[in-house]
């Protein structure tokens, strides 16, 4: 532990001791508590083999996350790999402001996920709705069986249905709306809102290993925002909710995205960070 940690720090990387008591549990197998436990154990020469292999992994700067092939989302395990974003607290701002808006929990509320990932999103609002229904869409194969990996691992896989589509494309939407099942009482997203002159300049956990296509919002950053909300009133029951996360400082120009779709945007929810990072409206 002591000669992961150096060579963590060595490279640059933050909370160390701990990251390196998450690369030994995971090479030996051993929960946190059982390492303390059996600190001074002579270590067998696979683990050490493989604890070596996977601190050389974290410090080229993969993700965490994508080392141990889980990462939590509210309170829930989430299988990620490197098709899919790292699932980010950030995000948990949006099912707590759906939770708020939506309080009733035994209805069957029809749910659609633009941009699925994970799944994170939509699998865990059928957690906190048992009679919903969810619809996730999806441009990535390869997100989308990890999706699906994590339906099944959470119980959700009979309500979630999962679809491959591309709001990117022309004529998205008239493609898509009848395969969809639309409209729906809650459309939700977190896009790609990153600009793409700055996608290159983020830590490297980001930029070289995160997928760009999840990243890139464009010139601007509103490249998705632009093809989502446009959709949003034929998307949306009336009544119903859209909710996207947003990036730092484009909360604003998102609310007034929502307006010129005829939508009828909120009060932005802050994380605990304090910056507005969910934009909700209402058709």
């Amino acid at each position: 532990m002591r000669d992961t940690a150096v060579a963590l720090t060595a490279a640059g990387i933050d909370n160390a001791r701990f990251e390196a008591r998450l690369l030994l549990a995971q090479a030996s197998g051993l929960t946190i508590e059982q390492l303390v436990a059996r600190g001074t154990d002579e270590v067998p020469a696979a683990v050490v083999e493989t604890a070596r292999a996977l601190t050389a992994r974290r410090v080229r700067r993969e993700p965490m996350a994508y080392i141990l092939g889980e990462r939590e989302f509210w309170g829930l395990p989430f299988k990620v790999s490197p098709a899919v974003l790292v699932p980010r607290p950030d995000s948990e701002t949006l099912i707590e402001a759906v939770l708020s808006l939506m309080p009733d929990r035994a209805r069957a509320w029809h749910i659609l996920d633009l941009g699925l990932g994970s799944g994170c999103l939509l699998l865990t609002l059928l957690r906190e709705y048992p009679q919903a229904q969810g619809v996730g869409l999806e441009a990535s194969t390869e997100a989308l069986a990890v999706a699906q990996e994590n339906a099944e691992a959470l119980g959700v896989a009979g309500r979630a249905r999962l679809l491959a589509g591309d709001w990117r494309q022309p004529g998205w939407i008239e493609a898509l709306l009848e395969p969809l099942g639309g409209p729906f009482d809650l459309v939700v997203s977190n896009p790609p809102y990153i600009l793409s002159a700055a996608v290159p300049k983020l830590m490297p956990e980001v930029s070289s290993f995160e997928p760009w296509l999840a990243l890139d919002g464009g010139a601007e950053g509103f490249d998705a925002y632009l093809a989502i909300i446009a959709a949003g009133p034929r998307l949306v029951t009336a009544g119903g909710i859209m909710a996207v996360e947003a990036g730092e400082g484009q909360a604003t120009e998102i609310a007034r995205l929502f307006a010129l779709a005829g939508l009828s945007p909120q009060t932005p929810w802050k994380d605990l960070g304090g910056i507005d990072r969910v934009v909700t409206a209402g058709n």
